[in-house]
């Protein structure tokens, strides 16, 4: 018994801690996502809840018609969101350094209209050298106002906060 049983342990051991180490905690939202949230807060807490975040604090004014929530998974994501009925609102993303290709996939799933020039651009976006003071911004146009997200690094976390601003007549 004391033979089998201990090549039995030593499998499922290597098993249950080979697949601990190699599993990674797969994000799906995009930048998409993210800007169908600055109008529609119920389609962004469906795909919060997806992705596996709870909701963390709570808060709100009737009589200001402003909305906000926090949000996070584990320690290394969290959204912000603030909405303020008839005026900007506002989803604020942080994503922990430690998870490589969440960053990236949000500056090249940011919609914009297809251009050449436009498409390259995106594509040589370094996250690297970005830091409070250094930042980048991605502007997106829709019918009745505009989309901007504006990215930085604040070690050890990159931010993107999206935002919705009316167009200017």
């Amino acid at each position: 018994m004391k033979k089998v049983f201990k090549p039995v342990l030593f499998i499922v051991m290597l098993l249950y801690c080979g697949t601990g180490i190699t599993q990674t905690n797969f994000v799906s939202l995009t930048s998409s996502d993210f800007i169908k949230g600055l109008d529609d807060k119920d389609y962004l807490k469906r795909k919060l809840i997806e992705n596996g975040y709870t909701i963390v604090e709570k808060s709100g004014s009737k009589t200001l018609n402003e909305y906000y929530e926090y949000w996070q998974a584990s320690s290394l994501l969290y959204v912000d969101l603030i909405y303020k009925q008839g005026k900007k609102s506002t989803v604020k993303v942080g994503v922990h350094e430690s998870l490589s290709g969440v960053p990236e996939r949000l500056i090249k799933s940011f919609p914009y209209k297809t251009n050449e020039e436009k498409e390259k651009h995106l594509e040589t976006v370094n996250l690297s050298p970005t830091n409070k003071k250094i930042s980048y911004s991605l502007v997106y146009s829709r019918d009745t106002d505009n989309v901007v997200v504006v990215i930085w690094y604040d070690k050890p976390f990159y931010f993107f906060q999206y935002n919705s601003e009316k167009k200017i007549e």
